[in-house]
């Protein structure tokens, strides 16, 4: 049974105390590596703690969390075999703070603009010669992107 009486600083700094907590996240860290690495979602979770045979997860969502349960028989089957022989179950639990801690990537436009050609732009100002106004207008100022692009490029 734990001691829960209060104690003086120099007690808690004591060498021993500040190593058993360092040893501790040392083993964490490490067990947060081995785990990331079966992991798909290796992004959005992290390893939180291991006590009593219990490993525990946080997630970045839900989403994330129904994910990682999916995943947790075969996962439970490789950390046994490489590193945790006693691990008895996976506990997950979501933790919105590390969506906020998760770096952000550039998301990529789904439309990639291609250049306009000049020839292609001859092609659309031939066009819009015989077209409504409305559609006439529209095609002038898509050619006018092929010059733009030329002005840029010069």
């Amino acid at each position: 049974m734990r001691d829960h009486r209060p104690q003086t600083p120099a007690n808690l700094l004591d060498d021993n105390h500040v190593g058993n907590i360092q040893q501790r996240a040392i083993a964490l860290s490490k067990l947060d590596k081995a785990v990331k690495e079966h992991l798909a979602c290796a992004d959005h979770c992290r390893v939180s703690n291991y006590r009593q045979g219990t490993l525990i997860i946080e997630t970045a969502s839900a989403a994330w969390s129904m994910r990682l349960n999916y995943e947790r028989n075969t996962l439970i089957t490789k950390l046994r075999e490489k590193l945790l022989p006693n691990l008895a179950k996976i506990e997950v639990k979501v933790n919105p703070a590390l969506a906020a801690a998760a770096p952000v990537k550039e998301k990529q436009p789904d439309i990639v603009r291609k250049p306009i050609s000049a020839k292609a732009a001859g092609y659309l100002l031939h066009t819009a010669e015989g077209a409504p106004d409305k559609i006439k207008s529209r095609l002038e100022r898509i050619a006018a992107l092929a010059a733009e692009k030329a002005g840029q490029n010069k």
